[in-house]
Order: structure tokens, then C-alpha cells, then sequence
């Protein structure tokens, strides 16, 4: 059976709050006594919770991390940002996954707290107002990841996934692409769903190209979800000569689909995505993507949270990092093959 803090206590016949006094070497506790703990402790090789151990000393140096999932590669890239940052101030980092479920969220808020988590870092699509109103009145540091929250008061790090998607799409027109089809993510999604639409909205209305809504279809996030929308995409009609996709698991998965149906990319269709994940180079032919580093949306995150932790004045609330077009072998111009 597992020992605990009170098993040691009933040993040494003292009270828990000694024994927690004796482990975090409170100056407090008489050597005669602080002996008689040791002596147990040494002898049951008892060794401490350290969350157990941090909550004694009110001061945990925890970082909260709240994620949707983690079958990601930029989520994981993200982690390992916030933690290279948090390990070289001495923070360790504990990770909840929501599945973005709301009341999800808000146990795992609940749970930060109850830990006394330092500070917290928080992905959702959405802030939504009962996580919202936890935040502004639990009063601890808190940053939020991963899309534009410049309409709230909690400072955010992000991408500028409109101005991306923008230059994604005006980059396609530029190669005499005008018939381009978006593989949309979901539409919950405020950032690959929604913002990144708008982008490519916005640069076929800056090229005067209609934006047909037969030409977007919404996936899911996965490469099966890529599969399903563009075989959505291949049976209602001729096919585009472009297609600009919301992640790059949705254009390997399209792609994928196309070529075991004997279409050639880029000869006939020309892809863009969007992330720059792994895969986008060992695929063939090679994601044309926009690439940004979610590595430093995580330190970005992590280095701003710990100011705030510190009592730091901030030199700004929101902050969004650099991105940029990776073209490879996805794309061609239109009509050369």
C-alpha cells in the first residue's frame, strides 16, 4: 500500500501540518522532532507529491496548459515552446486536453486553480463568456493561444491567419489561377475556419473573382476529413485548377485522394495549405503551405505568462508572429504543365 503524508505523521506521532513543516524545512520545527520525521521518512523511503508539497508552500511554479487535443503536430510544437520557456525560469508545465468541450473547460480551469497554478495558457477556438468570466474574476495570470482574441482584455498570442490566408490565395491568382476551391475547416473554428476563409474571400474579391459557395467545402481537421471534402469537391462537378486548404492534413488527404483517381498535382490541380507541418515534405508531390512557427507562439506565450506571474508590465497585450508563403513542388501556373 502506498505511503502517506499521514501514515508518516502517525509514525512519528505529530501532526500532518509537522510532517509538511519538516519536509519543506521550516525553520519552525525543534531538532528533536525534525530527527523523529527524518528517521521515518528515511525509513519508508517516503517520498512527497510534489503538487502536495508545492500547495504547503502556497507557491506551486506551475504552468497551466489548456489544449482542445494534442494529435497535432502544431499543438505539439507549441507544448515544446512553452516548455523550453518555462523550464529556464523553473516552471514546470502540466497539460489538460478538453476535447473543446465547454464544461470540459471549465473543469480543467476549475482544476488549474485548485493546484494554484502559477499561470495558465489556454487553446480554444472561442473564448467563451462562463470561461471568460472565470478568468477575469479568478485574478490569476492567464494567456490565451492559437487565434486573434484582440477583442478581449486577456492578452493572446496568435497568427494573422486573415492576412495568411490573403496572400495564400493572391499568390494562386498570381499563377493564372482563377476557378480555386477552399477545403474550409470547421466552422466553429474562429481561426481555420472562419478567419481563414475570410482571407481567401477577401483576395478573390481584391482579384474580382467570384467567391462561388460551391467552391467551399468545410472538413474536419484530419487527413480522412481531407479525403471526404475533396471527394465532395471531385463528384459535384468539373475540378478546380487550384485548391487552398485551412490545414495541411486536409490538402495531404485531398491530394491523396485525387491522385488515387489518376489526377495529376500539380498539372491539374495546384495545392496550397496552411502550417507547414512535417508531413508537407515527405509527401510527394512536396505542400506548397504558409509557414509559420508554432514552436514560437508557444515561447511567445510561456515568456509573456511568466512576466505577468512576476508582476511585469507587459509591452503589449496581443501579439501576432511572422509567417510566410513555402513554396514547393504543389503548385504550377495555371495551364503549364
Amino acid at each position: 500500500m502506498k505511503m502517506t503524508i499521514k501514515d508518516v505523521a502517525r509514525m512519528a506521532n505529530v501532526s500532518i501540518s509537522t510532517v509538511s513543516r519538516v519536509i519543506n524545512n521550516s525553520q519552525t520545527v525543534n531538532s528533536e522532532i525534525r530527527k523523529r520525521v527524518q528517521d521515518v521518512l528515511e525509513a519508508t523511503q517516503f517520498r512527497p507529491n510534489a503538487i502536495a508539497r508545492t500547495l504547503v508552500k502556497n507557491n506551486t511554479s506551475l504552468i497551466g496548459v489548456l489544449l482542445p487535443a494534442i494529435k497535432n503536430n502544431v499543438f505539439d510544437d507549441m507544448v515544446e515552446g512553452i516548455n523550453q520557456v518555462a523550464h529556464l525560469y523553473g516552471f514546470d508545465v502540466i497539460i489538460a486536453l478538453s476535447g473543446g468541450d465547454e464544461d470540459s473547460e471549465i473543469h480543467y480551469y476549475n482544476m488549474f486553480r485548485e493546484m494554484q497554478a502559477s499561470g495558465i495558457i489556454i487553446s480554444v477556438s472561442e473564448i467563451r463568456d462562463t470561461l471568460f468570466a472565470l478568468i477575469e474574476a479568478a485574478g490569476i495570470p492567464c494567456i490565451l493561444i492559437g487565434r486573434d482574441f484582440r477583442d478581449q482584455s486577456i492578452p493572446s498570442v496568435h497568427v494573422d491567419n486573415i492576412t495568411a490566408a490573403f496572400e495564400a490565395v493572391t499568390y494562386l491568382i498570381q499563377q493564372g489561377h482563377q476557378d480555386i476551391a477552399m477545403l474550409q475547416g470547421p466552422a466553429g473554428d474562429i481561426s481555420v475556419g472562419n478567419q481563414r476563409f475570410l482571407g481567401y474571400e477577401q483576395a478573390l474579391k481584391a482579384a474580382h473573382l467570384p467567391v462561388s459557395p460551391e467552391r467551399v467545402l468545410e472538413s474536419g481537421y484530419s487527413v480522412e476529413d481531407g479525403i471526404t471534402s475533396m471527394r465532395k469537391l471531385y463528384h459535384s462537378g468539373p475540378l478546380p485548377s487550384a485548391v487552398f486548404c485551412a490545414t495541411d492534413r486536409i490538402a495531404i488527404g485531398a491530394m491523396n485522394f485525387l491522385a488515387e483517381n489518376g489526377v495529376k498535382i500539380p498539372e491539374q490541380v495546384s495545392f496550397l495549405g496552411f502550417d507547414d507541418i512535417d508531413m508537407a515534405t515527405i509527401i510527394r508531390p512536396k505542400l506548397s503551405t504558409v509557414r509559420y512557427s508554432a514552436s514560437e507562439l508557444g515561447m511567445v506565450a510561456a515568456r509573456n505568462l511568466i512576466k505577468l506571474i512576476r508582476g511585469e508590465e507587459l509591452a503589449a497585450v496581443h501579439w501576432s508572429i511572422s509567417h510566410q508563403l513555402e513554396i514547393r513542388d504543389s503548385i504550377t501556373k495555371h495551364g503549364v504543365s
